[in-house]
């Protein structure tokens, strides 16, 4: 393997676009269930939904986090709500789970989905059975990515050493925590997007695609 990650043992993933392609339009149904759940918990129109969905986002890090912080929305049942989505796009990843699993040390989901959710996506993909633990936005206390206090519990909570491990993320913000503590952290860069984070000091990689990118490691390690 190459020396920039011979000192990793916890290898860690965000879910949602992370281990799937945008073109599965999986986030697109969960913003409108969002604003769906909005509008009827206010009777108010789609559009101004939108609105207060977008607000909130803005405001707290997540929809959820105005509605329960204004509103005391109970977080589980809108969750089950919010998440309530067509996975048919999605397809197995045998290569990708090939990649995950030759990798030395541990497996993680560090998600600001819940854990069923993760769990439904993780099956559909065909990833199943193959990281040790999800650790959901409930762990975090509501407080999403990238709020410095998730990973904080993240690592007090499973034991991890920020120095030894890795962080593979999409959104390149939620890679700033991370960065700080002493990660070596992985953008997963799609067509299009920029790191609106204030640089790019906190981005040791820009990948395209994760199983790509662990199929480079790989060969790697065979010709070392």
């Amino acid at each position: 393997m190459h020396q920039s990650f011979r000192h990793i043992d916890t290898w860690i993933f965000d879910l949602d676009l992370t281990l799937y392609p945008p073109d599965a339009n999986i986030m697109a149904q969960v913003r409108d269930r969002i604003a769906l759940f909005v509008q009827d918990f206010f009777k108010i129109s789609s559009q101004e939904a939108h609105l207060i969905r977008h607000r909130y986002w803005q405001k707290y890090g997540t929809t959820l986090g105005g509605l329960m912080r204004e509103h005391h929305v109970d977080p589980y049942g809108y969750l089950d709500f919010v998440h309530d989505v067509d996975l048919s796009l999605l397809s197995p990843a045998p290569l990708l789970r090939a990649h995950i699993e030759a990798l030395p040390g541990r497996k993680l989901i560090f998600t600001n989905a819940d854990a069923p959710y993760a769990e439904r996506v993780l099956m559909t993909r065909g990833l199943d059975n193959l990281f040790e633990d999800v650790f959901d936005i409930h762990r975090m206390n509501h407080l999403p990515k990238p709020h410095p206090d998730s990973y904080a519990a993240l690592c007090a909570e499973l034991e991890i050493n920020a120095k030894t491990s890795l962080f593979v993320e999409d959104s390149a913000h939620n890679l700033v925590p991370a960065k700080a503590m002493g990660m070596k952290t992985i953008w997963v860069k799609h067509a299009g997007e920029t790191d609106s984070s204030g640089g790019l000091d906190h981005i040791d990689h820009e990948i395209a695609d994760v199983a790509e990118w662990l199929s480079s490691i790989h060969n790697i390690e065979r010709a070392s």
